[in-house]
C-alpha cells in the first residue's frame, strides 16, 4: 500500500491524519469531561486541536456552535485527505483504509496479530 504513495502525499497526510484524529477524540471527550478540565488527556488534546480550531472556526457557518467546532475541524481534515490531496499529488484512495495512516495503522494491526 505505501509503496504506491509519493512521498509527498505521505509527508502531508500523517500530520493532517493524526490532527483529523485528535479532533474526534477532543469531541468526543468534551461529551463526558469538561472542555476546561485539568485532565492530562484533555489538556493535551485542548493544546494539539484548538489553534487549528481558532483559524478554522473564523471561515465556518455561523451553524457550527463552539462545542461541535472540532467535530468540524475533523470532518474538513477528511475532506482534504479523502478528496482534495489524491486529486492534487496523484495517487488513489479507493477507501477510508487505503488512507496513508489508516493503511499503515491496519498494517501494524495485521503484523502483531490483532
Amino acid at each position: 500500500m505505501a509503496e504506491s504513495l509519493p512521498a509527498l502525499g505521505i509527508v502531508i497526510d500523517l500530520p493532517l491524519g493524526i490532527l483529523m484524529w485528535a479532533a474526534m477524540s477532543r469531541f468526543l471527550v468534551s461529551m463526558f469531561v469538561k472542555e476546561d478540565s485539568r485532565l492530562g488527556v484533555m489538556r493535551a488534546l485542548n493544546t494539539l486541536v484548538m489553534p487549528p480550531t481558532r483559524v478554522v472556526m473564523m471561515l465556518a457557518p455561523r451553524w457550527v456552535i463552539d462545542r461541535t467546532a472540532p467535530l468540524y475541524l475533523a470532518f474538513l481534515l477528511f475532506i482534504l485527505r479523502f478528496y482534495v490531496l489524491p486529486l492534487v499529488i496523484g495517487y488513489d484512495v479507493p477507501g477510508f483504509g487505503a488512507m496513508p495512516l489508516e493503511g499503515l495503522l491496519l498494517s501494524v494491526r495485521a503484523e502483531i496479530g490483532l
